[in-house]
């Protein structure tokens, strides 16, 4: 991967500790939903990147709580 893919990552994973994968899922949503194809192949290379450098264990959720990736989308009505 691009250095910049994983700086970014673990900036992320710095930052926002096990909740950086949620920022980067937000950010592919936001890319897919504009239909910006490079920002949406970057931030699913972070979102790689994070799950990739996170510990093993460190992804676990609250039994019921979905994934990032299959989380809904919060959309204003």
């Amino acid at each position: 991967m691009p250095a910049r893919v994983n700086e970014l990552a673990r900036k992320l994973i710095e930052q926002h500790g096990t909740r950086a994968v949620y920022i980067a899922v937000e950010r592919l949503n936001q890319s897919i939903d504009e239909r910006d194809h490079p920002a949406r192949d970057f931030w699913a290379q972070v979102v790689h990147a994070i799950h990739e450098n996170q510990p093993s264990g460190s992804n676990t959720r609250a039994a019921g709580e979905p994934s990032a990736v299959l989380a809904p989308k919060k959309r204003p009505h």
